[in-house]
């Protein structure tokens, strides 16, 4: 008699508490004592590593040549529009690369769902405001590349990119949170098991809980390859190093509250600017993003750059 015949194991369920629109309360029951906790794990990170999104990957604006450059007439820079491209949120049902364009004349406030779509491309946060037209001379025209992908990927920038084509980080998964609670719970008279609830929230672009069933999948499919020893497919294997990269993304961030800023190849004048904003570790400066540092006072763009680079190769990047 194996392991798993020795447990009196009754009839494993999922019930869904609450759907709505990007978010799920999911309920597994009843699990041998201690699963909860080995299956609430493994769903979560499959959920943060494997789960498929859209985000744009590439820009380019007629009449711009790099991201620290502005245009006429229109409210914010370039830099600061690049940021809000990245927040808008896509929903793609069409495989490979899709290019949409955005072509504005002001004056108006510029909006994610100004962006020109094509079939089995969605916007999902229309309201999402990029940037404002000041009048009716003003005008804002680019094409944007949305590419598929899982986690998060740094912007491929070399000296093949051609002039004006300026490439994005990309968060690709449409996961914003997991929250996996465990209880006991009883079956008859034995209260040995284990009741996971799982809290999932998402971008809008993917339903919560298809998302919950797609990783299920996923794990189903690896733990099938190692019982039987047969080799990953391609895709398979992307999806492994995309769970490495989030492992090796926790244990980094955890190193890197050790370190104090006086240890990084800083300009003493960056260091005191980063301090008087609340800025103390390397930990402290993976954790805010392009557009917090534009807020921070007396930190030039130059400094900024060289911030970006250093997060960039120490693996710290947003």
């Amino acid at each position: 008699m194996t392991k798993i015949q020795m447990y009196n194991m009754p009839q494993i369920s999922l019930k869904v508490i609450e759907n709505e629109k990007n978010r799920a309360v999911l309920k597994i029951t009843p699990l041998v004592r201690g699963f909860g906790y080995t299956i609430g794990s493994a769903l979560r990170r499959t959920l943060y590593s494997s789960t498929k999104g859209s985000a744009i990957t590439k820009v380019v604006i007629e009449d711009v040549f790099h991201q620290f450059d502005t245009i006429e007439g229109v409210k914010d820079d370039v830099l600061h529009i690049l940021l809000a491209l990245k927040k808008v949120r896509i929903k793609k049902l069409v495989e490979g690369d899709v290019e949409l364009k955005l072509d504005v004349t002001g004056p108006m406030e510029v909006k994610a769902g100004d962006i020109e779509v094509t079939g089995g491309v969605e916007i999902v946060n229309k309201n999402l405001v990029i940037t404002s037209l000041s009048n009716k001379k003003s005008k804002l025209k680019m094409k944007l590349t949305v590419s598929d992908g899982y986690g998060y990927v740094p912007a491929d920038e070399n000296s093949s990119t051609p002039k004006g084509h300026i490439m994005l980080d990309a968060s690709f998964s449409p996961i914003v949170n997991v929250v996996m609670e465990v209880e006991d719970t009883r079956v008859g008279r034995d209260t040995n098991f284990d009741e996971l609830t799982l809290t999932v929230r998402t971008d809008g672009t993917v339903d919560p809980v298809e998302a919950v069933r797609f990783a299920a999948t996923d794990l189903k499919e690896f733990f099938f390859k190692i019982q039987t020893g047969e080799d990953y497919t391609e895709e398979e294997e992307k999806l492994l190093e995309a769970t490495n990269r989030v492992e090796l993304d926790a244990t980094s961030e955890a190193q890197a509250d050790e370190v104090v800023l006086e240890e990084l190849h800083l300009p003493t004048r960056t260091i005191n600017a980063l301090k008087k904003a609340g800025i103390k570790t390397l930990g402290d400066l993976g954790d805010r993003s392009e557009d917090e540092l534009l807020k921070v006072r007396n930190l030039g763009e130059k400094s900024i750059r060289e911030i970006l680079s250093l997060l960039k190769k120490e693996g710290l990047s947003k």
